[in-house]
């Protein structure tokens, strides 16, 4: 458009200083040109996003690990206030008991172990594309088998607490490890 406007006004006006202004668009139209096909050549793969999180991916022995799972298991306790004593009590045994996890193999777990396990585990590889070799599974070591499924989700990991009572959906259950 601009150029035509500028066709129509060199016609009214001196040819000779119409054909300067036209050939200046045109020096800058190609420089423009030069300048895009330049920007196109910063973008590249290796550019600051990364696939894989900031943080390392942690162990089930990583004592930050297990602080970070103790807290949230201590957050819902205070949402959840009980009203009898021994729920109380049942409570802080619970997160007494939880000292150590041990890692289990993802590969091959067997469905009958635990289904909610089992379950997720499909899920999150099906659903939201999770490679197995990226996932981390962690059992409790105690009277109440508690897991912890680990997995890469942004530039964090997301620890989803299964098998845990009172909590029939453990979508919902998760804590981040940052």
């Amino acid at each position: 458009m601009r150029r035509f406007l500028l066709l129509i006004s060199c016609l009214m006006l001196n040819a000779g200083v119409c054909q300067a202004e036209t050939a200046d668009t045109d020096k800058a139209q190609k420089a423009m040109s030069v300048s895009r096909k330049q920007l196109e050549a910063v973008v590249s793969d290796s550019s600051f996003f990364s696939e894989k999180p900031a943080v390392f991916h942690p162990q089930c022995d990583n004592p930050r690990l297990l602080e970070k799972v103790k807290a949230r298991i201590e957050q819902y306790y205070q949402q959840q206030k009980q009203t009898s004593i021994i729920d109380e009590r049942r409570q802080v045994l619970m997160l007494k008991k939880l000292k150590t996890f041990t890692p289990v193999d993802v590969q091959n777990f067997p469905p009958q172990e635990n289904y909610a396990v089992a379950d997720r585990l499909i899920d999150i590889k099906i659903n939201e594309g999770v490679k197995a070799q990226d996932l981390s599974l962690c059992k409790s070591s105690g009277e109440r088998e508690i897991y912890l499924l680990i997995y890469p989700q942004n530039n964090f990991y997301t620890i989803e607490i299964i098998n845990f009572p009172g909590q029939a959906d453990s979508k919902n259950f998760t804590t981040v490890y940052d």
